[in-house]
């Protein structure tokens, strides 16, 4: 397959011109958007937040003006070289200086081919390989503009295009059904284990439904929770036991400071997960552990604290997270001790499934983007030059 540099397809002489360095203090809330290397995906415009440089800025640092449908292309990993079309947002555009802006020359270059070439494996390969960097890898203007692409005409590279379009929005369909689907099921659990321990109970009032057979003390009656101890890390030594942070085990110990079952949710960073552990195990300061369950089914009890609003008062605490004085105050149910087992039985067979089916539909939408990135491979390469239809 003859090639040619990528530049070739650009405006101007084969010249890309190069996002300006827009530092900190130019940042405003609105004005001239800048598009940044997180909104360059592979092959896609990603939304992430809105950054914006006044209009007297754009002037002053002669910014160039990105228009809809320029391809821009990231130089900083990662992927190296990925690539987006400029989506239209209704406003001025500009880039930072590590997004390119290439211009498809209109007689000889399909912005959309062009996009689908710079999303395809040999070309994200070969970024990878050239670029160089300590903390950040990335390529150079002129590495990025010498870069290869296959050389064949524009009706071709157009047929491809709309090939591609079509099988992609097929694909990518399919992957939006199947994730709506993921997060319904996770919208079941929630609203089954809600319903099941709550029965209807308001915590942060005591409000709503109560049944005579059950008990509503405030949390820190039923339980007793500690906070998670110290433990820096040129302290720690190899071992076996689980060390159990905000976020769930983040690395292993020789020593425990906490029998199982346990049952740990995050006092800082991630408010409101709950663990539960089967061994010994030692929790750290970022987090709440039950030291005392107090008679109650520890399972029930995990089930308990993920339906509670463990951060919703997290603001009357004085150092900011959820403070177990705090989240002590709520009002929760407390079954028979048969119940809770019986519940906590039937919960957890219900989130084995829901978990088995949520694996099942996040392997499908793997093998769906596997896929996708094939297809656009298979396509611009050439190996599926008898499924396209170009007009001649």
């Amino acid at each position: 397959m003859r090639t040619v540099p990528l530049k070739r397809f650009a405006q101007g002489g084969g010249l890309f011109t190069d996002g300006d360095w827009i530092e900190s203090p130019y940042i405003t809330d609105s004005g001239t958007r800048l598009i940044q290397t997180g909104n360059v995906g592979i092959g896609e415009y990603r939304e992430k937040g809105g950054r914006f440089v006044s209009h007297d800025t754009f002037q002053a640092l002669r910014c160039t003006e990105v228009l809809p449908g320029d391809l821009l292309i990231c130089r900083l990993a990662d992927p190296v070289a990925r690539s987006c079309l400029a989506p239209d947002l209704g406003v001025r555009m500009i880039t930072s200086v590590d997004v390119a802006i290439l211009r498809p020359r209109r007689h000889s270059a399909d912005h959309r081919f062009l996009n689908y070439w710079c999303s395809s494996r040999p070309h994200l390969e070969l970024g990878e390989s050239i670029a160089r960097g300590g903390t950040r890898q990335r390529i150079s203007r002129e590495q990025l503009g010498e870069m290869p692409v296959p050389d064949i005409p524009l009706p071709e590279q157009r047929a491809i295009a709309d090939y591609l379009d079509a099988e992609t929005a097929r694909i990518d369909a399919l992957i939006t059904k199947k994730q709506e689907i993921i997060h319904l099921l996770e919208e079941r659990w929630i609203g089954r284990r809600g319903s099941l321990v709550l029965q209807g109970l308001q915590p942060t009032d005591g409000s709503g439904a109560r049944l005579p057979a059950w008990e509503y003390p405030k949390l820190g009656v039923l339980i007793g929770l500690q906070r998670g101890h110290d433990l820096p890390t040129d302290l720690r030594r190899p071992g076996s036991v689980p060390i159990v942070s905000s976020g769930g085990v983040s690395g292993l110990h020789d020593t425990s400071v906490a029998s199982p079952p346990g049952v740990v949710t995050g006092r800082y960073g991630t408010v409101g997960e709950v663990f539960f552990i089967e061994e010994e195990y030692w929790p750290l300061n970022t987090t709440l552990y039950v030291s005392e369950f107090r008679g109650n089914e520890p399972r029930w009890v995990a089930f308990l604290l993920e339906s509670l609003p463990l951060d919703a008062e997290s603001d009357k605490s004085a150092v900011g997270g959820i403070n177990r004085n705090v989240i002590g105050d709520l009002r929760v149910p407390k079954p028979p001790l048969v119940e809770q087992r019986s519940m906590a039985s039937e919960l957890l067979r219900t989130k084995n499934n829901i978990e088995a089916a949520q694996r099942a539909l996040s392997l499908q939408v793997h093998l769906l983007r596997e896929r996708r990135k094939s297809i656009i491979t298979e396509a611009v390469t050439g190996s599926r030059s008898s499924d396209l239809k170009v007009a001649r």
